[in-house]
């Protein structure tokens, strides 16, 4: 075995471990802190023992145990003081769910019962085929015609997006539905939002979602307000995706964090401006706001470093498949 992928994989039973034992410490602050330190000494091990790797490895490993880090502030912030979950419990939920509520897995394992799961799954594979499409697409357009790069670039993403987002994590939701954890899709038709609060808050990447409002909303807002507990989980966001984006390519540092500074900005101005609050009740402006908020500032979070090394990488090895 590779001894890179040892360190990797040693260190991740570490994480796992750490999550499982870390909420039987009486004092929460205490378990709070070394969970913290635990997270932030994830990403110097992980860039670390990945500094010669390439980009797109890096990043998958960057990612992978970043996330477990992160389950374990979820384990301490929801059971403090004693773990509700067994050891299969807790190993399914932190190696087997990108989600973070751990309380979904306390019944598991059990019969289905009426959690349909078919649909989901089917609705999984078609997304899946439908990415594919326009990851191919995009590569055709990039060869084709380098004038229109935004509409390659934008192809891409959005493929990226329908086979992981949409397709894998779908196939996700329904294996576990089928054991009888009540889990929901995390992607939740982000198409319908009429306001970034909506998509960011109830629509998209609802695991990121219910982590920022566990581990930093939550406790904060009754100390320094709404407002700024809301702008410092979105400075939080744009910190861990600095971490999967810019850490595994060495550049654009920076860039992801002002996108979402921005769109904390625009959260804020959507509750404060009445212009702002006129826009959004027109069906059709209120879309437009969303889509071109999204759109324009796209390459301040999906910057050019991480389109080359990572991105399109990862499209060549997709591609690869079919080919």
């Amino acid at each position: 075995m590779d001894l890179t992928l040892l360190y990797l994989l040693s260190f991740g039973l570490f994480l796992l471990l750490a999550g499982y034992t870390l909420p039987f410490i009486p004092n929460k602050s205490t378990a709070r802190w070394i969970a913290w330190i635990i997270c932030i000494a994830t990403v110097i091990f992980a860039s670390l023992i990945t500094a010669d790797a390439s980009a797109l490895v890096r990043m998958v490993s960057i990612v992978s145990l970043q996330l477990l880090s992160m389950k374990i502030i979820v384990a301490v912030e929801s059971y403090p003081g004693k773990m509700r979950l067994n050891s299969l419990q807790w190993s399914a939920f932190a190696l087997g769910w990108f989600g973070m509520r751990p309380a979904l897995f306390e019944t598991f394992p059990a019969p289905s019962q009426r959690l349909p799961y078919a649909t989901i799954a089917m609705r999984g594979i078609s997304r899946i085929a439908l990415g594919m499409v326009l990851v191919y697409l995009s590569a055709v357009i990039e060869t084709t015609n380098t004038s229109i790069m935004i509409i390659a670039d934008l192809a891409l993403l959005v493929g990226i997006s329908f086979i992981l987002h949409f397709g894998i994590l779908n196939l996700s939701t329904a294996y576990w539905r089928w054991w009888g954890v009540n889990v929901k899709e995390l992607f939740r038709s982000p198409y319908k939002s009429r306001s970034l609060n909506e998509f960011w808050g109830k629509r998209w990447n609802m695991a990121f979602s219910e982590m920022t409002t566990l581990i930093a909303y939550r406790p904060l807002k009754f100390k320094i307000g709404k407002t700024a507990a809301m702008i410092i989980s979105f400075l939080l966001s744009g910190v861990l995706h600095e971490i999967a984006i810019s850490l595994p390519v060495k550049a654009g540092y920076g860039l992801p964090m002002l996108y979402f500074a921005l769109h904390g900005i625009l959260m804020y101005t959507e509750e404060k401006s009445a212009f702002v609050q006129k826009i959004l009740a027109s069906k059709i402006l209120s879309h437009l706001w969303v889509l071109g908020w999204l759109i324009l500032p796209i390459h301040l979070l999906f910057h050019p470093a991480f389109m080359e090394g990572v991105l399109k990488p990862l499209r060549a090895l997709l591609l690869g498949y079919i080919s």
